[in-house]
């Protein structure tokens, strides 16, 4: 048996051993994380502070949660790393789409809008993402789920059972009361999930502020010049992007045009 069938078998053996448990708190594990990326990063880059992004009302993103699972599940079966990367940016980008077709065909709700960056599909997944979940999905597969299952294992396996059972009510109970509230079949739910977000947002924002104002003067000015720089920067490349895709309708427009007179 060769080394890379061997090292394969092993990380089989490995994960078909993983309990269930143990998976569904790594899956909460990184959708927190995505959650956190989200709120933090993300809302800086596009509007200059903190904001909460997530759909459901813990802090939690099940789609980074599934995109990284499915990594880990993917990285059980492929060894070679730049297969593991494209298949799982595939796979991610695949579930990605089909969320946010559920989330606009279904309830109507529109949660991530990539129409301002190249490369995107109906405003619902786009090149950039897809390089960033075969990244996120390899790293977390090889790197980061071995040592979070080495920590999981230095705790009583009574208290992982008891901690992956209450999650798992939570998130059920969550995601029941959020698509109720997104179908709109209860206007006080409905009105109530509108609420909660609003009050985060306000608390997220005024903790942007909080942060800012206890920022030394001069590191917040340099944070201020970059913060406008890449808010300039990003606004730049949503512009010329929506003039080139104006500018391939209007030519997807005139050859129909022609056609229709031939």
């Amino acid at each position: 048996m060769t080394e890379t069938m061997r090292n394969g078998l092993e990380s089989f053996e490995s994960f078909a051993s993983m309990s269930l448990e143990y998976l569904f708190l790594s899956f909460m594990l990184y959708s927190f994380l995505g959650w956190l990326f989200e709120t933090t990063i993300v809302s800086l880059w596009e509007s200059g502070h903190f904001l909460n992004r997530g759909s459901l009302l813990g802090p939690y993103c099940p789609v980074y949660g599934g995109g990284a699972i499915l990594g880990v599940v993917m990285g059980a079966y492929i060894q070679n790393p730049v297969v593991l990367f494209f298949t799982s940016a595939t796979l991610c980008i695949f579930c990605e789409l089909l969320c946010a077709t559920i989330l606009e065909d279904i309830f109507h709700v529109k949660l991530w809008d990539y129409s301002g960056i190249p490369y995107n599909f109906k405003g619902r997944i786009c090149l950039l993402g897809y390089l960033f979940f075969g990244i996120a999905a390899t790293t977390i597969s090889k790197v980061v789920e071995p040592n979070v299952l080495r920590l999981f294992d230095k705790v009583r396996p009574e208290i992982i059972t008891a901690t992956a059972i209450l999650l798992a009510i939570v998130l059920a109970a969550d995601t029941i009361f959020s698509a109720i509230a997104f179908s709109r079949k209860s206007r006080k739910l409905y009105r109530f999930y509108i609420r909660y977000h609003a009050m985060l947002n306000r608390e997220f924002r005024g903790l942007s502020y909080k942060l800012q104002n206890k920022t030394p003067t001069w590191i917040r000015a340099d944070l201020v010049d970059m913060q406008e720089a890449i808010l300039r920067k990003n606004r730049r490349m949503n512009s010329k992007h929506l003039e080139r895709k104006e500018h391939l309708e209007e030519k997807v427009e005139e050859k129909l045009d022609r056609f229709r007179k031939d």
